[in-house]
């Protein structure tokens, strides 16, 4: 369960951006919390939003990853903070990299999927922001629970139109690689709607037992000014090349 809850969560990271339009603004700055429903056990993430720029921060472990997406250039950047070391990946390395890691899940069961939206009318106060309830049924079953929100001002950060390309890109290598995920076209169509609505504030996937329950979700929203270097390689950082990841493996 927790290879494939890693492989949507790196899908995840770019359907965040379907809702996000341009017109940069002040920047947000949000901090997000994952667990596994029951366990006191819970991973801290910071997201910092800011001119077609997405930073996210794991803060916990030894070290504290973190990914850049820059829209404008199209690359992404991923900081190590234990070895000091980044790269930076442009569009083309970046989905090998991601068709790499789906590969290494295709053992997981591939069962035919009938993925299903239900928008419902329940709402709840999510960071200080409604949010509305969107249910994602697989076969009729409760797969994932999307609370979504269209107050907190994402809009105003990022530009929708630079990643729907990526998107489309990863959907594709995705269904031809397979895997736990596989994306149908209803499925992508799906996630698009949502994230035209608003920015989901809390997101709650069901294993397929139903057996587990993993959130994702935002506690706290700041709105101010980021400065540049927040976006760029730490000072003192060694960077390295994906050649240099393909020579290790």
């Amino acid at each position: 369960m927790r290879a494939r809850v890693n492989v949507l969560f790196l899908l995840a990271v770019l359907f965040v951006f379907a809702g996000l339009e341009n017109d940069a603004h002040s920047g947000l700055i949000m901090e997000q919390v994952g667990y596994q429903q029951g366990s006191n056990d819970k991973q801290k993430v910071t997201i910092y939003i800011q001119g077609d720029k997405f930073k996210q921060v794991e803060n916990g472990g030894p070290f504290s990853p973190a990914v850049i997406f820059d829209l404008n250039s199209g690359d992404i950047m991923f900081v190590n903070d234990e070895k000091k070391l980044y790269i930076i990946l442009n569009r083309e390395e970046y989905l090998k990299y991601i068709e790499s890691v789906i590969s290494e899940n295709k053992d997981v069961s591939t069962a035919s999927r009938n993925i299903t939206l239900k928008k419902t009318d329940e709402t709840a106060a999510i960071a200080g922001y409604s949010a509305r309830k969107y249910e994602i049924f697989d076969n009729d079953k409760l797969q994932s629970e999307y609370w979504v929100s269209s107050d907190a001002g994402f809009s105003e950060e990022l530009d929708m139109n630079k990643m729907s390309k990526l998107m489309n890109e990863v959907k594709r290598i995705s269904q031809n690689v397979g895997g736990s995920a596989s994306i149908s076209d209803n499925e992508y169509k799906i996630f698009q709607e949502i994230y035209e609505d608003g920015y989901p504030m809390k997101t709650v996937y069901h294993s397929p037992d139903g057996d587990k329950v993993f959130v994702e979700e935002i506690v706290t929203v700041k709105k101010q000014d980021i400065p540049p270097s927040e976006f760029q390689p730490p000072a003192g950082y060694e960077k390295i090349t994906y050649q240099d990841i393909l020579k290790q493996q």
